[in-house]
């Protein structure tokens, strides 16, 4: 690309994302989106919904991949899979209150860890449309 700047950055050695920020007391989400392999899964972007605490303190979140949720045009999808890790896009956030008004989120660092505690692969409801009887 232009600028030698990555397309996307593989993530699969590693299961947690790891910021460190200082928020307004406001509930954000935090948005991961991975290049799709079929054009009509543009629009799909993962989230997570964090609380900030407000005040003078910085705050650090450990977030595992697992707890991420798929969601397309803002809708939160029945059909749930884990994020593909191997080509993330961005990394974005949204104020999550739909409220107007002032707003403020530091972050001091985005980081990505492999935290050998976490096992879980996916918090969510897999369906099957057609499950085995």
């Amino acid at each position: 690309g232009a600028f030698d700047i990555k397309k996307y950055h593989d993530l699969t050695n590693f299961n947690t994302l790891h910021i460190r920020l200082r928020g307004d007391g406001r509930p954000w989400m935090v948005n991961i989106s991975s290049e799709m392999y079929f054009s009509h899964q543009k629009d799909d972007l993962y989230s997570y919904f964090l609380f900030t605490r407000g005040g003078p303190y910085w705050q650090d979140v450990k977030i595992p991949f697992s707890k991420f949720f798929l969601s397309s045009r803002g809708r939160i999808q029945d059909n749930q899979h884990p994020l593909w890790l191997d080509k993330i896009n961005t990394i974005g956030f949204t104020l999550g209150d739909k409220v107007d008004g002032p707003f403020q989120l530091e972050i001091d660092f985005i980081a990505v860890c492999n935290d050998r505690a976490h096992t879980e692969e996916f918090a969510y409801e897999k369906y099957k449309r057609n499950p085995e009887v």
